[in-house]
Formats: structure tokens, sequence, C-alpha cells
């Protein structure tokens, strides 16, 4: 007897099929507990289809260069609180508790097969049913190539020298005894990068700009950002998470005591481009009215912040922080307290050059 196959029968073998699936499905007996782990077969497809998938996507993706040591600092800061408990770090193997995670997060010491555009795409992204998330602040690509930087300076990295780079070393500063007890628990968070003084030192004593320095800036100012980040109104993924664990007594406490801390005394970055400096400090001092740029000095000098202490105080800041916060306004990826829509109006008419300049006047600049 010869079976023919025609539509009808294939349609409704298809209908069967989907139909015994799902009485399958239904019936409970397909296993769904992590303590069975997968079958090597389906271990092994799922690797397949995520590393083809990743690679395909990352495609595109120029990586920044990724040497520097103050992006690398940036990244361990995260990389302790956000990656650390899953994934381990030096000295520090993967908690027992997650290895039974199916799968479970792989140890990040041998990354050699991943291309940085793909760990950029990994971190930005995460990665479906597994535990891995995208991260919390879509556009924040900064940051993202922050964490890239670190993963690939961890390789090898002595246990001592991840413990300096992510927790830092600073002996606790004078007026600690004005926070309470939880905000000085919060505290310990913040100094691992601004330090405890606000003044974000590397290991050696010096200010290296990974961060931006909050040591003199204005309370109100310090208060609002926090609220902001805590809210989700500004985004990053380093801060969102970080305000989030701290209650709103400990948010204002923190603005408090970093409002009182005094910047440190350093010698200015000698500007890399003097004709780029005196852009900067012709738009600073008188803005660009064909462009209808006010002049920065109008809400960023002294007066303008006596008069209103919910404007920041810029002097000082590293240029790479203040440039890419410009150009986060630029693009609508920046929110923030409640003169944001100020920055965001000025920032979409300032050309690149602009931004550049006005970002290494203010890093040069002491008040």
């Amino acid at each position: 007897m010869q079976l023919r196959l025609t539509w009808k029968r294939i349609a409704a073998a298809a209908v069967g099929a989907s139909l015994l699936g799902l009485l399958v499905a239904w019936s409970g007996v397909i296993g769904i507990g992590a303590s069975s782990g997968h079958w090597k077969v389906t271990d092994w497809f799922l690797h397949w289809v995520m590393q083809n998938s990743v690679r395909t996507h990352a495609i595109g993706i120029t990586a920044p260069p990724l040497d520097r040591p103050e992006l690398v600092r940036r990244g361990a800061g995260h990389f302790a609180t956000g990656c650390a408990p899953c994934h381990g770090a030096p000295g520090e193997p993967r908690n027992p508790v997650v290895l039974r995670q199916t799968p479970p997060p792989p140890a990040l010491d041998d990354l050699g097969h991943w291309k940085d555009r793909e760990l950029f795409w990994i971190v930005e992204n995460g990665v479906k049913f597994t535990a891995m998330p995208a991260w919390p602040a879509a556009g924040r690509d900064d940051e993202v190539w922050a964490v890239v930087a670190f993963l690939r300076a961890m390789q090898d990295m002595p246990a001592e020298r991840y413990r300096t780079l992510a927790f830092g070393g600073e002996p606790p500063s004078a007026g600690l005894a004005a926070l309470s007890q939880p905000a000085t628990a919060v505290l310990a968070d913040c100094a691992r990068c601004h330090g405890r003084d606000g003044n974000g030192r590397d290991a050696h004593g010096q200010v290296d700009g990974a961060f931006p320095i909050l040591a003199g800036q204005g309370e109100r100012y310090l208060h609002d950002a926090l609220e902001a980040y805590a809210a989700g109104r500004r985004h990053s993924g380093i801060m969102q998470p970080a305000a989030h664990r701290a209650g709103a007594a400990e948010r204002s406490a923190l603005a408090a005591h970093y409002a009182r801390q005094t910047p440190a005394a350093r010698e200015p970055p000698a500007a890399a481009n003097e004709r780029l400096a005196e852009l900067g400090a012709a738009i600073a001092q008188v803005g660009l009215p064909s462009q209808g740029v006010p002049a920065c000095f109008a809400c960023h000098d002294a007066p303008a912040r006596a008069r209103n202490p919910g404007f920041p105080r810029l002097d000082g800041q590293p240029a790479d922080y203040l440039a890419t916060q410009l150009r986060l306004w630029r693009d609508d990826m920046r929110g923030g307290g409640p003169y944001a829509h100020l920055m965001r109006r000025i920032a979409h008419e300032l050309e690149p050059e602009q931004i550049d300049a006005v970002a290494v006047f203010f890093a040069g600049r002491q008040e």
C-alpha cells in the first residue's frame, strides 16, 4: 500500500503534532527544575545559538581604546556589585548558590574567544534564558565600554589589585559623625568610586578623572541628582542601582556629607589644544548668540550658583565626564533634576567641537 502525501495530510499531521505537543506541555510531565540541568545536546545547542547570535549582532560595533586606566577603574566599581556576585572575581570564587542555576554563570577569567565588540553586545543586551540581564540604562554605551575595559584588564589580575580597583583604600574623612549609622554604611558603597572625601582618587592618591568630583558640589544639586537616579529620571546603569539601594534619608545625608568636603588641590590639566580651550572660554563667558546658546557662567559660576544652589559646579570636573554629559543631553539620553530641560535645549545647539571645547575649558579651570 502506498501512502500518497497531499497538502491536506501534511497540514493534518502538522496540526496533530502541535496538539500532541500542547498535550504533553499541559500534562506537566516536562521537568523544568534547575536541579536536573540541561541535556548535553540542549546545552550545546543553546550555547551555539547564543555565540552565533552575538557574533552576528555585534557586527558593525567599533570598540574605543580600552587600555585607559580611568576606564578600567570605572568598570571595576560596577563589576564588584553588579557582576562579581554571580561571576566571581579575582580572589573571590563564584557563589555555590548561583552555580546551581541552569545554565550557571560562567567564570570570566578566560575571555579570549570573545571580541571586544561581542563583549560589549553581551553586557549591553544580556542573554535570554539565562540570569544575564541587559544593562539597566539604555544608551549609556560609555558605561558598558568601561565594564568591557575592566573585563579585559581583569584577565590574570592579582586579587590585591582587584580589591584596590573595586573597593579603593581611603581612610575615613572628617565629618562622618554627622551621618547616621545607615548612611555611614551607604557611604562605604559610594566611597568605592568617589572616595569618602568626594575627590575620586586612584590607588596612588591622584585624581585621574575616572569619576566626577563630588567634593564641594552644592548640596541641593547632589540631592536632586541622587533622587533623579533613584527614580530613574537620570539614566545610568552604575548610579541608578546605587542610588536605589539607599533610602531617602540616606540620600539626603550623603548629599550633605559630600557638599561639606573640600575639592583636592591639584594642578589643572594642560589643554592639549589651546584653540579648543580658548573656544571653550568664549562659550563659557559669552555663549554662542547666533546658535541661541547662553554663556555657561550664567548658571555655573559661583554667583549664579549662590542664587540657585540647584545648578552644579563644573570647575575641575574631568573633561571626559563633562563632554559625555553634554553628548547625552544632546542625544536626549540624559535626564536629571528640575533644570534638566534647560540643558537639553542648549546641548541640542552645540556642535561636537564646541562640546569638547567647553569640557576642556572647565576641566582646566580652578574657581
